[in-house]
């Protein structure tokens, strides 16, 4: 196995996300248009509605949950990495709504922003590139 290098802290961001708008395309809009290749990613806040998933390992497929209520959006935390040229945004999130009941998953698109503040720390070093896993059938780091 190759030896991994170190990665330098680059640029930090501190920033609030559009209301209305798709959390998961906004993170990789914002990386895409401030040249983010790789970093880490925080956001709390509160979404609309979310769609989180769970990844079947038997299946090689993801399953979806839609939950159309108001929440609390209680931890989102994930990293950036290049995937078709293009920064990608892998993400698992907490959510909490008016029961108090918290579900969690894998952040899907289709989770509609109410007020969220995001951090994004931007890691200086040669980027990693996500590929198809013939075993897992997931996009992974290559």
């Amino acid at each position: 196995m190759a030896e991994e290098k170190p990665y330098l802290t680059g640029r930090t961001y501190l920033f609030k996300l559009p209301k209305g708008k798709d959390l998961l395309e906004s993170l990789a809009d914002f990386c895409h248009d401030n040249q983010v290749k790789c970093g880490v990613v925080s956001v709390v806040g509160s979404v609309s509605n979310a769609t989180v998933g769970y990844y079947d390992q038997s299946k090689k497929k993801y399953e979806k949950k839609v939950i159309n209520e108001e929440m609390e959006l209680l931890s989102l935390t994930g990293n950036v990495s290049i995937q078709d040229n293009r920064p990608q945004v892998h993400a698992h999130v907490v959510f909490a709504g008016k029961d108090f009941n918290a579900v969690g998953g894998h952040l899907m698109p289709g989770t509609k922003i109410y007020v969220c503040e995001a951090y994004v720390q931007e890691l200086v070093g040669e980027p990693k590139v996500r590929r198809m896993d013939k075993v897992t059938k997931l996009s992974l780091w290559a």
